[in-house]
């Protein structure tokens, strides 16, 4: 019975510690192989650029319609290019034939050039890679596209509607791109359409090597040449003109996932500390099973002794315990993979990440799978062989085995190892969720409470009387007009110091005069007249601007040149935070209208603040209702200012969630080690147990003595745990401008929690040996 349950602990701990490491090495191996799937994927480069801009630098990555074809021209090394316009914004999509096939889309589209589907080696399932997009106002659709517009009909030469103006003809369909790409259109359309597209036919009338508007993709003919092609690129935009500032970089494609993510960092920062944790959770579970192995070795002490008594040598003894313990540990691996296929959906929706399935087979995975195996088995076995084979027979067969600390000793500093790693993944727990909580309560200066943001686009009919409706709805306290959604960008301009040629770049949003009651903004310094701020020629800016701008402290009535246009400051806001807490305000500055009209945007955003007690959902419904009234063409889209807010923290929400089930993990096998070591010693110690106890001692006393032995492991943990924990989490504070103050409280409560959990399971096993019966305990041998 204890046999099996050692080996039950001991095949269960190491089964949870592989199944963590193989979800954690499908994530890295996932997140470092994005694009190596193109053919030439070593040859394939994105460009980017860094401009000067007077005394700033501004990173581009969009380029002129000219740039590719003249750096072909300028430069032997490069093969080929390919040029991308992704549009900003949503797209609305329409199936013409079928009224209710209406979607409004987000950054999953690109024109692009007619080599498309060449130069990248994405599957086209129906068409030509070299004709799809040979004509202008052509698309290729993804398979998932093209179900969702044309159901299960076949859609080659069926027309779908761009944002209710342009109709594509269908003229392919890819496969889905692999989960491993960043290439992840549904809609590619052909290059040629932007010259007849009004709006975009600018685009296509660049003559120089500039900063623009188009991706572009360099295939050049070994990718050594990169560093000279970055050259030619910098003496061409010198011609075009003094751009003594620019510099280009070449980044290979499949490094452009975790090093150019302008967007979304969030998913580069796990890529260090998850394999770390990874590690440390198998380290865990191997260091468990050697000690209890060696803990375990001592009940066979004698049959060792008996062999090597009887001639057998120390090689012959270490192999047999090492097939014992390789055929353990490969029992483990085998629950651990099943342990594996089953927490991997879980996790994967934990990190907002798909992985398609076929990549499980990819020979990269399947080589890490087999060299954990190899190198659980040959962790796993060693050392129990190497300490059960070098028993000395005489020692053992006189009984003077059980007086060797040696293997205590190692035990002991094994117990110390785990529960230091459980201690300071309980502080770093706690502060991450205490840093989260702070940010998501720290004073904004705006008034997020049920504010319902809506977007709209140029299709909407009568903007001022939309408004005025919305404002009359049956729940709706207050309503306004922003250029964006709070929390979803601003504009920038560059602005001019007085008196000098530093030029500086402004973040810039358009508000109607309804904004700042709704939104709670306060003024710093009031305009003196209303009239001064709604003009075209006023500007309001906010506090940080001041200093920036090298303004005097009362800038009202201070002339400031943005772009090319002049303007008078008419009033300071005070600091409030429109970007993410991890960075400090930017300076912003605001343009008031006094009109709802909106036209001069062409699309804009309405924010809506509801009364407190009202059924919130109702309240959408007619705001859906009244939409529709207005825009019969742009999908109804809403969304809620605190959600947008809270949204901008979702990779630290993962990681904390992470880091909750990495410390569960950590606490259980650190625990189930710990509870069978002392049931072990429990074992190890019955005769002296019973003979205490007919000498008259308590079970109390009896637990005590078996559990202080066990305590100092712990204490000794919390003491090297607090600083190195306190050190790792100041490093990743570091990354916020807002951040939670350390308490000193944090520490002396992980590390009671963590005794308290230790206390119990040693006093659990303690109690039951103090309250065996003695007499049976001394009939032993």
């Amino acid at each position: 019975g204890r046999n099996k349950l050692y080996s039950f602990i001991n095949i269960s701990c190491l089964a949870i510690g592989i199944a963590v490491c193989l979800t954690i090495a499908l994530y890295v191996i996932h997140e470092r192989s994005y694009d190596q799937f193109h053919r030439n994927a070593d040859r394939i480069f994105t460009i980017t650029g860094t401009f000067k801009m007077g005394s700033t630098s501004v990173n581009i990555n969009r380029f002129s319609y000219a740039t590719g074809p003249m750096l072909q021209k300028a430069d032997p090394r490069v093969e080929g290019y390919l040029r991308g316009y992704k549009p900003y914004g949503k797209i609305n999509w329409q199936n013409p034939a079928q009224t209710d096939a209406r979607f409004s889309e987000k950054q999953n589209m690109i024109f692009a050039d007619s080599r498309f589907y060449e130069f990248f080696t994405l599957k086209l399932l129906r068409g030509n890679p070299a004709l799809v997009l040979q004509r202008p106002l052509t698309v290729v659709l993804s398979e998932n596209a093209a179900r969702k517009y044309f159901g299960n009909t076949y859609p080659i030469g069926k027309t779908l509607r761009y944002n209710n103006e342009y109709d594509l003809e269908v003229t392919g369909v890819a496969a889905n791109p692999p989960s491993n790409s960043s290439l992840t259109y549904d809609f590619v359309a052909s290059i040629s359409s932007l010259g007849s597209m009004k709006d975009l036919a600018p685009l296509v009338n660049s003559q120089s090597v500039q900063a623009g508007s188009l991706l572009t993709w360099l295939q050049l003919k070994e990718p050594s040449d990169a560093r000279k092609v970055e050259l030619t690129l910098t003496e061409l935009s010198k011609t075009e003109k003094d751009a003594a500032g620019d510099k280009f970089i070449l980044t290979a494609l499949p490094e452009t996932h975790l090093h150019m993510n302008f967007g979304d960092f969030s998913n580069t920062r796990y890529l260090s500390i998850f394999p770390l944790v990874a590690g440390l959770i198998l380290l865990l579970a191997l260091v468990n099973y050697m000690s209890l192995a060696t803990a375990r070795a001592t009940t066979r002490a004698k049959e060792v002794g008996v062999r090597k008594v009887m001639g057998a040598g120390r090689s012959r003894i270490a192999g047999q315990f090492y097939t014992e313990s390789a055929l353990y540990a490969l029992l483990a691996f085998v629950l651990g993979v099943g342990l594996f296929l089953w927490f991997r959906g879980p996790f994967l929706n934990l990190l907002q990440l798909k992985i398609d399935d076929s990549f499980l087979f990819r020979p990269s995975v399947l080589l890490f799978f087999g060299g954990l195996l190899v190198v659980v088995i040959v962790a796993a076995g060693s050392y129990p062989a190497l300490v059960l084979s070098g028993f000395n027979p005489v020692a053992v067969l006189y009984g003077r085995l059980s007086r060797r600390r040696g293997g205590e000793r190692v035990r002991k500093g094994f117990s110390v190892f785990q529960f230091t790693i459980s201690m300071s993944l309980i502080i770093c727990s706690v502060i991450i969720g205490k840093e989260l909580y702070h940010i998501r309560h720290t004073e904004t200066g705006v008034d997020r409470e049920n504010v319902v943001m809506i977007p709209f686009s140029k299709t909407l009919a009568h903007y001022g009387a939309f408004k005025q409706k919305v404002g009359m709805l049956a729940g709706v306290r207050r309503v306004a007009t922003a250029q964006f959604a709070m929390y979803d960008g601003t504009n920038a301009f560059s602005v001019k110091l007085p008196g000098t040629d530093k030029q500086l770049w402004l973040s810039s949003m358009g508000i109607d005069n309804d904004f700042i009651a709704l939104t709670g903004l306060q003024w710093k310094r009031k305009p003196v007249s209303e009239l001064d701020l709604y003009d075209e020629n006023h500007i309001v800016i906010n506090e940080a601007a001041i200093g920036k701008l090298e303004l005097p402290a009362d800038p009202v009535g201070h002339p400031i040149t943005m772009g090319n246009k002049n303007y008078t400051i008419a009033g300071v806001m005070q600091n409030f935070n429109y970007q993410s807490l991890q960075r400090e305000i930017e300076p912003l500055c605001l343009f008031v209208t006094k009109d709802t009209s909106y036209e001069r945007y062409g699309s804009g955003c309405l924010f809506v603040k509801i009364d407190a007690r009202v059924n919130i959902p109702t309240v959408i419904e007619s705001l859906k209702k009244t939409y529709g009234a207005y825009d019969q063409q742009t999908a109804f889209e809403y969304r809620f200012m605190d959600e947008a807010f809270d949204n901008m923290y979702k990779a630290e929400d993962r990681l904390a969630a992470m880091f909750d089930v990495f410390t569960v993990i950590t606490i259980v096998i650190a625990c189930l080690g710990l509870f069978a070591l002392a049931t072990f010693t429990a074992e190890q110690r019955m005769r002296e147990i019973g003979i205490r106890k007919v000498l008259g001692a308590s079970a109390v006393s009896i637990g005590k003595l078996l559990s202080v032995d066990f305590l100092r492991p712990v204490l000794v943990a919390m003491l090297i745990a607090s600083p190195l924990s306190w050190w790792a989490m100041n490093k990743w504070l570091d990354e916020f401008v807002y951040k939670t103050p350390f308490s000193w409280w944090i520490f002396p409560m992980a590390g009671l929690s963590l005794l308290g959990i230790a206390l119990a399971t040693i006093l659990f096993q303690s109690v039951r040996a103090a309250n065996a019966n003695p007499v049976d305990n001394l009939r032993v041998e």
